[in-house]
């Protein structure tokens, strides 16, 4: 039983939601903005057909890339994750035809052939004017410049020698098909961005603070601040950290001595959420004693970031005052 439940969920791999608000609209507004950017490039009228704009798994699309493939690297200063655009070998044989002087009234046949190293630089600015349209685009879409910057790394051949990211991660497809001149050249190509980097992009337009949005009087508002200002939070007092040997460790007996510095009493570690990706110093002390019992002595001011977070979470808000309405005398 067990083995044909998990079979359907195989079967029925589900993906993400897109980080980015209304991606069909960001990908009308790639179109475009992407037939303005070409046109100065092939200097022709260049009309651009979205045929598919939908999130899908990685795999999916890799499987589908023949080789030799023209593809283009794109990589940002924010994440490890690449973006790839993958141009069809028809859409290659127009634009370095269009570069190199082609008639934009005519249609010419395609021939299949190997792409040589000018093929691939006349299409460097290709990948770039899809890149910086898709930047514009997504600047449109959350309505803020994005500070990440992107960049085209280079080109490959074989999709083989290329990993943007696990396989079976979710990826944003945009599939363009392109008219170029009068005489409607076609050629298409796809776009593919990790959701991971559109998180990123994302994150960028949340940077203000977003309680500045929230209705002072918002009663769920009130009942999650005292919750938080109750919640208990694990704080650990480090005396001394000392690295030994895994033998030595392995022959420790009942009995036996650590030696630890004669200063470590006066600077003992107050660390929250110890063994956690969230672990951190909080403050410094002293090991003393009061009442019969052991006692830190802080011995400096708590971290100032740890305070501004902690009153954002819990600091009531200020109501607002009323405004009275203007009366005539």
């Amino acid at each position: 039983m067990s083995d044909s439940v998990l079979a359907k969920k195989l079967e029925n791999r589900s993906v993400g939601r897109s980080p980015l608000p209304d991606l069909d609209l960001v990908g009308e507004n790639f179109g475009r903005i992407l037939e303005e950017n070409l046109r100065p490039l092939l200097k022709t009228i260049v009309g651009a057909l979205i045929m598919d704009c939908t999130i899908t798994k990685l795999a999916d699309v890799v499987d589908s890339i023949p080789v030799p493939a023209m593809l283009g690297v794109i990589e940002s200063d924010a994440s490890d994750r690449m973006a790839l655009v993958n141009m069809s070998a028809d859409l290659v044989y127009h634009i370095v035809d269009m570069r190199m002087g082609g008639d934009p009234t005519v249609s010419p046949m395609t021939t299949t052939r190997s792409f040589t190293g000018i093929d691939t630089q006349l299409c460097m600015d290709m990948f770039q004017a899809v890149l910086n349209s898709f930047e514009t685009a997504v600047e449109e879409s959350v309505g803020v410049p994005l500070s990440t910057k992107f960049r085209v790394s280079g080109h490959k051949q074989d999709i083989n020698t290329v990993r943007i990211a696990p396989k079976s991660a979710d990826v944003v497809l945009l599939s363009v098909s392109l008219d170029i001149g009068e005489a409607a050249r076609s050629g298409d190509f796809d776009l593919i961005v990790p959701l991971s980097i559109l998180d990123i992009l994302r994150a960028e337009t949340l940077k203000v603070d977003a309680t500045e949005f929230l209705n002072a009087n918002d009663l769920w508002l009130d009942q999650m601040r005292a919750a938080a200002a109750t919640a208990p939070i694990p704080l650990h007092a480090i005396l001394h950290r000392e690295a030994l040997s895994l033998s030595h460790v392995k022959n420790l007996e009942p009995g036996q001595m650590i030696p630890i510095p004669r200063d470590a009493i006066a600077n003992v570690a107050v660390v929250q959420s110890l063994g956690t990706p969230l672990m951190c110093e909080l403050a410094h002390g002293r090991l003393g004693a009061f009442e019969g019992d052991k006692v830190i002595k802080l011995n400096e001011d708590p971290r100032t970031d740890m305070r501004s977070s902690i009153d954002r979470a819990i600091k009531p808000r200020a109501t607002p005052a009323a405004v009275l309405p203007e009366i005539d005398e």
